[in-house]
């Protein structure tokens, strides 16, 4: 199953860049597939395989199980897999286990890791 979004109106000050829409996961929603939205995608509810986008959420009740390939990620529920991402943030609610491949990382006090962490190669 693949979802795709369209384009939302967005506030001037939207975070993590979102510039292509405001796209949600309402929490109760489960969905096993790959999930691919322009602009910010946030996640309240559970996805299994491969989110894409252009900045991701995952919020304090959300949970990823699989892959997210975004310029900016934010987690602050629980992620099992592997991120690539631009600037990643590891909020402190955070519940983490897998690889993390990144340009930027911040990781708050109070979450629970357990990966692995990669820096991006920049350059030539």
């Amino acid at each position: 199953m693949a979802i795709t979004s369209g384009p939302a109106a967005l506030p001037p000050s939207a975070p993590y860049g979102s510039h292509g829409g405001r796209s949600h996961l309402v929490a109760g929603t489960r969905i096993v597939g790959d999930i691919s939205a322009p602009g910010l995608l946030e996640i309240q509810g559970q996805v299994e395989g491969r989110v894409i986008a252009d900045s991701v959420v995952i919020e304090e009740r959300g949970m990823v199980n699989g892959e997210v390939q975004a310029a900016a990620v934010g987690v602050k529920g629980t992620f099992s897999g592997h991120i690539s991402g631009g600037a990643v943030r590891v909020h402190a609610t955070a519940r983490l286990s897998g690889t993390i491949r990144y340009d930027s990382l911040s990781v708050e006090s109070g979450s629970e890791i357990t990966a692995s962490c990669e820096r991006a190669k920049t350059g030539g």
